[in-house]
């Protein structure tokens, strides 16, 4: 059965009119005393900390959120809301309108808190739909590990972390709280724009903690083997040896008949995906289960060439694994849903720490934005 939020949020915008219009005289008269005593009366540390926290998750979730509609409508790019909410048992026209409106509200009362009886009211009814649905995300992850068809690292999935913060804000909007009662002030605007840069930086690390580091693994068509470094003695790096040993471990619990190596020719001279077979091969698998794409220079280019060889957009094979390691998985997901092929991400085991990571990881957060600023508006 399809969940309706509409009908909720028309309950609840209706009782707030109701609320308001029985009170309204004497919020009238304690109004401008109220609003003396804001702008007086020191903020609470706990307060002053979580307000411009809470207005820059709002503002995010309003830019990102509004940054993917505007791709789907240039027919670029798949839901990109799923990063933080599933909405797929809704029609199109009723998920991107109810984003559309989610989005402009949340980063209205981020910018300017004070709102009147009447937007306030369908903001906290919009925003409690969100964190009722990423609640319900909540007990759809626990069926899925529960059934074992995900084996997460952590024992609790990003959307505890969403329906908190939603449910923050929409008491946050109902209460009033974070409301100046003169203009937006210059430190104000600064303080937003900091706290807004800050969660953007956060959302793809989280994306890395909690989906990165999922495995998905099942039975699928193929498994595509991210490049990386081979070193000048021509053996794969430490990243490379993850990847190609996660791959054979597929190959061998019987889960893909195939694997898809896929790099180019790096610095040192060497074929990245030919020095990927021959490890394959060298471990067992057989020499005819190994495709090699030598032209995968970039994670974009492996993509186009895996869709373009197994005809996925022709009736290929149906479900792919891609394996990297989980700081890339979010970005390899990314690339696979802009084709409209919808993968399982498997990270690469690491059975030790790989030095250089906290700068690719860094690096990967950046590839990240900018591949999604790219896809959705053409930058």
């Amino acid at each position: 059965m399809h969940f309706a939020p509409y009908r909720l949020v028309v309950s609840l915008v209706l009782l707030g009119d109701l609320t308001t219009k029985s009170h309204r005289n004497p919020t009238g008269r304690l109004a401008p005393v109220r609003n003396h005593l804001r702008g007086r009366l020191p903020a609470r540390p706990v307060t002053a900390f979580t307000m411009p926290a809470l207005r820059g998750a709002a503002l995010f979730l309003a830019l990102f959120t509004s940054i993917g509609l505007v791709g789907e409508v240039r027919g670029r790019t798949a839901d990109m809301s799923l990063w933080w909410i599933d909405l797929h048992d809704l029609a199109f026209g009723e998920r991107f309108a109810f984003l559309g409106a989610v989005s402009c509200l949340l980063g209205a009362w981020a910018v300017r808190p004070i709102a009147g009886r009447r937007r306030r009211w369908m903001t906290v009814a919009l925003v409690a739909v969100a964190a009722v649905l990423a609640l319900r995300d909540i007990g759809t992850f626990y069926a899925a590990v529960g059934a074992g068809n995900v084996r997460p690292f952590l024992p609790v999935p990003l959307s505890i972390v969403v329906a908190a913060v939603l449910g923050a804000i929409a008491l946050a909007v109902a209460t009033g709280r974070g409301a100046a009662p003169v203009g937006i002030a210059k430190r104000d605007l600064i303080r937003l724009a900091v706290a807004t840069a800050a969660v953007a930086l956060a959302f793809p690390l989280a994306q890395m903690l909690f989906f990165g580091t999922t495995d998905y693994r099942r039975p699928a068509d193929a498994a595509v083997i991210f490049g990386a470094q081979v070193y000048p003695s021509g053996q794969p790096s430490q990243t490379l040896a993850d990847r190609i040993a996660t791959g054979v471990e597929l190959y061998r619990q019987g889960l893909v008949p195939m694997l898809i190596m896929s790099g180019g020719v790096g610095k040192e001279g060497f074929d990245e995906a030919a020095v990927m077979r021959d490890v394959a091969v060298a471990a067992g698998v057989d020499p005819t289960a190994v495709v090699v794409d030598s032209a995968g220079v970039t994670t974009e280019a492996t993509v186009a060439n895996v869709a373009a060889l197994l005809g996925l957009r022709s009736g290929g094979p149906t479900r792919l694994i891609a394996v990297s390691q989980a700081y890339h998985l979010p970005r390899v997901q990314l690339a696979f849903a802009v084709t409209g092929i919808d993968v399982l991400t498997v990270p690469a085991v690491d059975p030790q720490f790989i030095g250089p990571m906290p700068i690719m990881i860094a690096r990967e957060v950046a590839a990240f934005w900018a591949y999604d600023l790219r896809v959705c508006l053409g930058w």
